[in-house]
């Protein structure tokens, strides 16, 4: 079963979207460097004083880091307003982490024909879309559909 967007796409000739391809960006281990929350932060360090110490390339948790202390001291200074935009990038770029992560697992679960009521459990079970999915790849796809929907659902959000 498709969805509408594959469908038109059929009809009129057009290449059908690849759901792998914006994940593959986002979930990539330095695709914070590149993002729009890493150059607020980088901006904002330079404007108080005994700012966090962050590296050339940072991995993703310094950075997680760098805001949390950049944050609280913007908001001990009265800058609560940059506080709160710093704040926002980072839920921005952690949302369209999850929607990509999300819609890779989905994927995937189409590929090796899981089931559907698993998938949707698991989502709606606030499980970590990036861990879920380590979890699929990592598993044997023959071991993955004789499992049951309960037992794949535990499985993967172990």
């Amino acid at each position: 079963m498709s969805d509408l967007k594959s469908q038109l796409a059929a009809a009129f000739g057009m290449p059908e979207p690849s759901p792998a391809a914006p994940a593959a960006d986002i979930l990539a281990g330095g695709a914070h460097l590149s993002d729009p929350w890493l150059e607020r932060l980088r901006a904002l360090l330079s404007t108080v004083e005994d700012p966090p110490e962050l590296a050339r390339t940072p991995k993703l948790g310094q950075v997680r880091q760098a805001t949390d202390q950049l944050m609280s001291r913007l908001k001990r200074a009265g800058r609560g307003r940059e506080a709160r935009e710093l704040g926002a990038l980072r839920k921005d770029f952690y949302a369209r982490r999850d929607r990509a992560a999300w819609s890779a697992v989905k994927a995937r679960f189409q590929e090796l024909a899981l089931s559907e009521k698993a998938y949707r459990a698991l989502k709606q079970g606030g499980a970590d879309p990036g861990a879920v999915l380590r979890r699929l790849d990592g598993a044997a796809p023959d071991a993955l559909r004789g499992m049951g929907a309960r037992r794949l659902r535990e499985h993967l959000s172990g």
